[in-house]
């Protein structure tokens, strides 16, 4: 009742103005309309026509924009009743999934798919079914589907990057990976994959700036000992292709990386082998000391061995493997290796009375036995060296395995990168083939001054 009141009073107030307007504006005035035309009429009268007319537009412009409203309204509900329908069928389709019935989960989402190509969930759903029964291509096939109905979307792209990793297919995958990034700068899963394709292709330049970029985001020590991976073999890579030109620039970068990390091993290595190529020989003995006091790992007792041998003096090594073996007496390990030595420098009895304190102390491995053959064959014990290679049977190519920390992958000989799970550092001897006594930590030794004093680290 109120409203009319107001509109009753607006009129009035109207009518007033326009007896008003027409007291003080008597003449007319013309509107010309073109070719000498023109309409004639009071002020009034020209103010009255104008605001009616304004007001009809207005009523007409926002009858269409009501309409307009209207019909979108309409098609947002209908569009939302459908999505709601092929919801349910999209629960459905999850349910039979998980009772197993993995063929009817995949016929009610193809039926969504064929009728409501714009719902991306059915997409990524069909693709995960098909990528866990192993069906790879089906799955590549569906997320394409989406891409020509969807356009490119970042969870798309990165599904199918993960298919190519699970399928080893790497030949997209950078410029998919470069599209998600594109899209979402800092995306960890999209820059991660980057990385390691990058390290897949010993791109070592472009897998630093990578890792640069993600430790943006992440900090973790995972991330750290990646980065100083990386570093190693960007260093390792000038080592091979420029050779002594660089080898400051190359000792400067690892002495660089031991600063961060002095438990990482491949850089002693190489670092150990820089000073062996400018014949600094007691320089890298001294490192491959330095790097078992830290890190306790067998590949520097090996490597001094070699580096002795080779240097006429292995007095130098057998005093090293004595001295352990006095602090470290039940250190199976240590005491396998020192017999294995003797072997190599045909100290035949020594090598012999070791192994046999092994066998005695309930040690029965392959190699063991294959050690004891050897041993055999040079004192001339024919039948006892077969009898040993008979319970070393199948031989295997080395004499103590090793094992990645992290994946647990096998591997002949000590390398400074798994291949199988892209990391540094990790290999490692199968300790429990042998140490099944408990022993003393052996790095005490090396933190000793007369350690220092005698040269070894």
């Amino acid at each position: 009742m109120v409203k009319y009141k107001i509109f009753f009073l607006l009129f009035c107030l109207f009518i007033l103005l326009y007896l008003y307007i027409s007291q003080l504006n008597p003449d007319n005035v013309r509107l010309y309309i073109g070719y000498g035309k023109f309409y004639e009429t009071s002020v009034a009268d020209f103010v009255v026509i104008s605001f009616i007319l304004g007001i009809v537009v207005s009523i007409v412009i926002n009858f269409f924009y009501d309409v307009k409203q209207s019909i979108r309204l309409w098609r947002a509900e209908r569009k939302e009743r459908r999505k709601e329908e092929f919801r349910e069928l999209f629960e459905k389709a999850k349910s039979y999934d998980l009772r197993g019935d993995r063929e009817k989960a995949i016929e009610i989402l193809n039926r969504i798919i064929r009728r409501a190509p714009d719902i991306e969930e059915s997409y990524t759903l069909l693709s995960d079914m098909y990528s866990a029964m192993k069906e790879f291509d089906k799955a590549l096939e569906v997320l394409e589907s989406a891409e020509a109905s969807l356009g490119k979307k970042e969870n798309i792209l990165m599904k199918k990057v993960r298919i190519r990793f699970a399928t080893k297919d790497l030949r997209n995958v950078e410029s998919e990976l470069k599209e998600i990034l594109s899209m979402n700068e800092s995306n960890i899963e999209a820059l991660s994959s980057l990385r390691d394709v990058h390290i897949m292709n010993n791109q070592w330049d472009e897998a630093f700036e990578v890792e640069k970029r993600l430790r943006r985001y992440i900090k973790t020590e995972g991330e750290k000992k990646t980065l100083i991976g990386i570093r190693y073999e960007k260093a390792y890579e000038l080592f091979n292709s420029k050779g002594k030109t660089h080898f400051d620039t190359i000792s400067k970068e690892l002495k660089d990386i031991l600063s961060e990390d002095k438990r990482f091993i491949p850089a002693y290595i190489l670092l150990a082998e820089i000073y062996k190529q400018t014949d600094k020989l007691n320089d890298a003995g001294r490192v491959y000391g330095r790097g078992y006091s830290k890190t306790g790992h067998i590949i520097f007792l090996l490597k001094m061995e070699d580096l002795y041998i080779e240097r006429g003096d292995p007095g130098v090594i057998l005093k090293i493997y004595r001295r352990i073996l006095d602090i470290s007496p039940k250190d199976h390990l240590i005491s396998f290796l020192y017999a294995r030595l003797c072997l190599r420098l045909e100290m035949i009895d020594e090598a012999i009375d070791m192994l046999n304190i092994l066998f005695a102390e309930g040690e029965d491995f392959k190699g063991l036995h294959r050690a004891m053959a050897e041993a055999a064959i040079h004192r001339g014990e024919i039948e006892k060296a077969l009898e040993e290679f008979r319970l070393a049977f199948p031989i295997e190519h080395v004499y103590v395995p090793f094992i990645c920390n992290n994946c647990k992958s096998t591997h002949e000989e000590w390398k400074d990168f798994c291949p199988n799970c892209n990391s540094w550092n990790t290999i490692n001897v199968k300790k429990e083939d042998f140490l099944k006594a408990e022993s003393t930590e052996p790095r005490v030794l090396y933190e000793t001054d007369d350690w220092e004093q005698a040269g070894y680290a």
